[in-house]
């Protein structure tokens, strides 16, 4: 499997760690949010991709996916096609 694009196995964030980016993220920006339903529907298929990596990155896109799947226009980048 490659490496992560933006980072290495060495780095590592906590999910309070990622609340605090999102947090920020949604303060900075006025997004708009996925339901609950569809952001676990995402993260159940992230979870099951090989390219989700340290469980918290994806290995194509570099991303955070505990906050790109709560965006809603947000899509998977799979080169294989969105899983979501």
């Amino acid at each position: 499997m490659a490496e992560c694009k933006g980072c290495t196995e060495s780095v590592h964030m906590t999910p309070e760690e990622i609340a605090k980016v999102f947090g920020e993220t949604i303060r900075v920006k006025n997004v708009k949010l996925a339901t609950e339903a569809e952001y676990e529907r995402r993260m159940s298929e992230c979870r099951k991709c090989d390219a989700f990596q340290f469980g918290t990155t994806c290995r194509w896109c570099g991303c955070l996916m505990d906050i790109k799947a709560k965006l809603e226009k947000a899509n998977c980048p799979s080169p294989g096609g969105s899983r979501w």
